[in-house]
């Protein structure tokens, strides 16, 4: 018994002078070494997410600018076409198809812009 305790005493004894040993200067250098290159890992990877978010954002943001416009068009075109009712014939068709061919090209205008 009491040459077990004396064991466990000594391998507590050895164990503590182990975290109290200074570390060479080389295993430092490694030690700091290993910090920095981890450290610019994580800030390399925190930058390219935050990239991806600010692409995506930008995105969404267009796409949203783009139905907004859409809705715009659409908009207009109805007004167009109820000021075509006031004329008759050939007037009136002419006025409809050039209300349909406005919103066709800003339909597509809108589109070229959207991100793909």
């Amino acid at each position: 018994m009491r040459s077990g305790m004396i064991a466990a005493l000594a391998v507590s004894v050895i164990a503590l002078s182990a975290c109290n040993r200074q570390e060479t200067p080389a295993q430092t250098q490694r030690d700091v070494a290993s910090a920095q290159m981890k450290g610019a890992e994580k800030v390399d990877d925190a930058i390219k997410d935050a990239n991806k978010t600010d692409a995506q954002a930008s995105k969404e943001v267009q796409n949203a600018n783009a139905d907004v416009e859409l809705t715009k068009a659409n908009a207009d075109y109805k007004v167009a076409v109820a000021q075509c009712e006031a004329q008759t014939g050939p007037a009136r068709d002419a006025c409809n198809s050039k209300a349909q061919a406005a919103l066709d090209a800003e339909k597509a205008r809108i589109e070229a812009s959207k991100p793909h």
